[in-house]
């Protein structure tokens, strides 16, 4: 059995680095082209699967390092959330949900990590996990950067990546999968397994906080 599973992570693809201060596709992702690329993967195109990989392996860096605010945690996460696809992919119904069905992995390992994290005393902050997800960021935005705009976007992520480790993980995933990935109350709810009134009601909990704590900041 553990041979199986290090041989499965050796053939799934993995996150690539380099690729992180590059435009990625992921900006422009859709259900058609996600549907497209998952069935040609479900076929075994391991060409489509690094596709989908490189659409999505910011997104998933950045939201379970808002999570979970370590860089090497945030590395685990997404190499476990991509072999953990890819062993499951035959598993997807919906070709075109495949987005929130990544995302649900991704949240749930994330939340996990900060529950146990939780348990354990508060580690330091993480400057060089900062400047990945940083770099991660830019994917979704536009490739130029400017080195004073992305010491202000260096800041204001460690600022709220220190504000929400005030908020509740649960209530906590569900803010950054809507106001930093911009996902719909029904992929939230969708990802996460609960109903759009329980994303709605944690969400509106959370904002409650962010607002509370930025107001004490202020």
């Amino acid at each position: 059995m553990a041979r199986e599973t290090r041989d499965e992570a050796a053939a799934a693809p993995r996150p690539r680095p380099d690729h992180a201060a590059q435009p990625s596709a992921s900006s422009g992702a859709s259900p058609d082209k996600d549907r497209c690329l998952v069935l040609r993967a479900q076929d075994g195109d391991i060409n489509a699967f690094e596709q989908l990989v490189e659409r999505y392996q910011g997104r998933l860096f950045r939201t379970a390092y808002m999570i979970v605010r370590n860089r090497h945690d945030s590395e685990d996460i997404v190499q476990d959330t991509l072999i953990q696809a890819w062993r499951s992919l035959h598993l997807v119904r919906e070709p075109a949900a495949f987005r929130g069905w990544l995302m649900r992995i991704c949240t749930n390992k994330a939340t996990s990590m900060a529950r146990k994290r939780q348990r354990r005393a508060t580690d330091p902050y993480d400057a060089e996990g900062l400047e990945t997800a940083s770099a991660m960021a830019e994917t979704t935005s536009s490739s130029t950067a400017d080195p004073a705009e992305s010491s202000e976007v260096n800041a204001q992520i460690e600022a709220l990546a220190d504000l929400l480790a005030t908020v509740q993980p649960e209530l906590r995933i569900v803010w950054v999968l809507r106001e930093i990935d911009d996902m719909s109350y029904e992929e939230i709810a969708q990802a996460l397994n609960l109903t759009e009134s329980t994303v709605r009601g944690r969400l509106a909990r959370a904002r409650s906080l962010v607002m509370r704590q930025m107001k004490e900041w202020a």
